[in-house]
Formats: C-alpha cells, structure tokens, sequence
C-alpha cells in the first residue's frame, strides 16, 4: 500500500480499514452479477445511445448492462 505522506499515522491506519471494507464489497458485488445477455433490438439501441451521447461531446463511453443473478 502506498501512502500518502502528508497522512499522519491514524489516518493511514482508518485507510487500510477503509480499502479492505471496499475490497470486502467488490468481492461480495461481483459475484452476484454478470453480463446482460439482452437481444439484438436492445444492444441496437445501447449502440445508438452511445453515438448520441459521442455526437454531444461525451467521448470514450461506453455503456454496459448487467443482471443480477439468482
């Protein structure tokens, strides 16, 4: 872990309690989801969203779905 030096040594230590309850979450929130497999007319449309948001100056965006799994 790389620490910010202008920390003092409470805060570093609040720090690494913090990451390990968010590595804690991610782990947690990753298995309960995946991929949306969505039909053809929908990913038309997540495409189509995405060249709009591109024409209003929203670049290097990408737009993704994910489902929950039972």
């Amino acid at each position: 872990m790389t620490y910010d030096p202008k920390l003092p040594p409470s805060c570093q230590a609040a720090q690494d309690q913090m990451i390990d309850i968010l590595r804690e979450e991610d782990a947690q929130a990753s298995c309960c989801y995946k991929v949306a497999e969505l039909p053809d007319a929908c990913l038309k449309k997540i495409h189509e969203f995405e060249r709009e948001l591109n024409k209003q100056g929203y670049w290097n965006l990408a737009l993704v779905a994910y489902q929950m799994e039972n």
